[in-house]
């Protein structure tokens, strides 16, 4: 008998670059919503370091100078709209990693079926091998016995 060859081997191969693929995209998606998040909480911290600043301005007891309080609050309300877009950006991103998990997983299950189809077309052919070998033997068996009697 010939040795065994699963025909939907090409594929399983396929399937097998087209799941590191997908692991890949994910990997750089997450290193993108690190990388946003990590973005967002600067912007955050800054806003927090220039209220601490406009705060001092406030109790210094100096006179106050209200371009500078200006200047405070427009920059303020600048850093309100950055981390305002930069929020939709992490949820973009996180809805985007989402679609890639699920594409990751759609791939890793038809990868197993085939792996789960080629480990029984595997198991069949080697019973069909055993049943073949053990009929071989009987003829061989049977031929020997028919020769002695």
């Amino acid at each position: 008998m010939k040795k065994f060859q699963f025909r939907l081997q090409v594929v399983l191969d396929i399937k097998e670059k087209l799941l590191e693929q997908k692991l890949l995209e994910l990997s750089k998606v997450q290193r993108g919503l690190q990388e946003a998040i990590q973005k967002q909480k600067t912007l955050e911290n800054y806003q927090l370091e220039i209220n601490h600043a406009l705060l001092k301005v406030f109790q210094s007891g100096n006179d106050l100078d209200l371009d500078e309080v200006q200047r405070y609050k427009d920059f303020i309300n600048k850093l309100l709209v950055d981390i305002s877009a930069q929020k939709v950006v992490v949820q973009n991103i996180t809805k985007l990693l989402e679609v890639k998990r699920k594409e990751v997983n759609d791939v890793l299950k038809e990868k197993k079926v085939l792996e789960k189809l080629k480990e029984n077309q595997k198991k069949k052919y080697y019973q069909e091998f055993e049943q073949y070998d053990r009929r071989e033997l009987d003829d061989i068996a049977s031929s020997r016995y028919g020769r002695s009697a």
